[in-house]
């Protein structure tokens, strides 16, 4: 259940403070998939009017976050296989190429971020702290990336990081997934230490891969009708 507002927003854009809370909140699946999206409701939780509630969720609907219906309102956006696919493949070019041009050019600030960054990781994963989890396994990834020195791709990426976030959290529901994951950032170090950017590329791709499928066999399961 989200975190209730208390107080109004005190922010230059009411509208776009709502639609960031709203996309956070659906990213970490505090919002879960389905659930009703009423303006009347989400209009009192934030002290504004329907107008800021509404130009939000249309703005989530854009970006596959929510789906209105004519006459039945809004709700979060279901998990689905056809989406995972989508994002994952824009991954795969994206971070594969990042992962290259960043592990060659790695510098020792960065690997000390990495290193940093794969410490919190194991201290979260034994505490089973799931938010700091995945704050510093994109940290670890973000310290190699920004080696590459690419900044598009670095913002086109980030398009895709809070509807990703959302299949990873359904991943991680599986301990035996949730362990495996953090084999990945382990092999992306390496690469960069070795400052080999091949690499890094094949342990991108890999945990790429590997996520797509333990997520397919997942949503499949899920979606199959009951007998």
């Amino acid at each position: 259940m989200a975190v209730q507002t208390s107080a109004p927003l005190e922010i230059s854009s009411v509208e776009d403070g709502v639609y960031r809370i709203l996309r956070e909140e659906i990213g970490r699946l505090e919002l879960a998939p389905g659930d009703r999206l009423r303006l009347e409701e989400l209009a009192g939780r934030f002290q504004v009017s329907l107008t800021p509630v509404r130009h939000a969720l249309r703005r989530l609907e854009s970006e596959g976050l929510v789906v209105s219906i004519p006459r039945r309102g809004s709700r979060v956006a279901p998990l689905s296989v056809d989406e995972l696919e989508e994002i994952q493949a824009l991954r795969l070019g994206l971070e594969t190429f990042l992962a290259r041009a960043g592990a060659e050019r790695c510098t020792d600030a960065a690997l000390v971020e990495m290193e940093g960054a794969r410490v919190e990781m194991e201290r979260a994963f034994r505490a089973g702290d799931l938010d700091a989890y995945l704050d510093s396994f994109w940290s670890l990834r973000d310290a190699c990336y920004g080696c590459a020195e690419r900044p598009r791709l670095s913002r086109a990426l980030e398009d895709q990081r809070i509807r990703v976030e959302r299949y990873i959290l359904f991943l991680c529901r599986d301990p035996e997934a949730f362990a495996a994951l953090r084999r990945g950032p382990d092999t992306l170090l390496e690469a960069c230490r070795a400052l080999d950017g091949e690499a890094a590329e094949r342990a991108t791709r890999d945990a790429l891969v590997w996520v797509l499928a333990e997520l397919q066999g997942m949503l499949g399961q899920a979606e199959e009708p009951a007998a």
